[in-house]
């Protein structure tokens, strides 16, 4: 009995681009990845179809885009997840150690603003006389 491929069983150019990433092992540019896939499955290269091949593959979860034109495989790129965790536990860690740090500085810049007020009011008004006819 002969088995004929029907259509669910025929590869998709998003299949193909697949196993041609997969076979290079590396990176690819956009271009040159879709001038292959087309040519194995017998297809003209056409802009319509060079446009449905780029559209599949951007579409599939299986791919992602790394900028330039180059399109390579998500299983090429390391987990994120773990580096996440330990940078929100870092930030934790860091905000809870220093809020008493940080109390204890504002309770000192709050005593040296009501100080330098005057001063400082004075330096913005020289300031902004001399820079009235620049502009920013």
């Amino acid at each position: 009995m002969t088995h004929s491929l029907s259509k669910k069983d025929k590869p998709t150019e998003a299949d193909i681009a697949y196993e041609v990433l997969k076979a290079q092992g590396n990176p690819m540019h956009y271009q040159n990845l879709i001038e292959q896939v087309l040519q194995r499955l017998g297809i003209s290269q056409e802009a319509i179809r060079i446009a449905a091949a780029l559209t599949q593959i951007n579409l599939d979860t299986r791919f992602t885009f790394l900028g330039r034109g180059e399109w390579g495989l998500k299983v090429w790129e390391p987990s994120k997840t773990p580096r996440r965790l330990s940078s929100v536990a870092n930030l934790i860690n860091k905000a809870s150690s220093t809020d008493d740090e940080t109390s204890d500085r504002e309770e000192l810049e709050d005593d040296s603003l009501d100080e330098d007020a005057l001063e400082t009011d004075e330096v913005f008004d020289e300031t902004d006389q001399e820079r009235r006819g620049e502009k920013w």
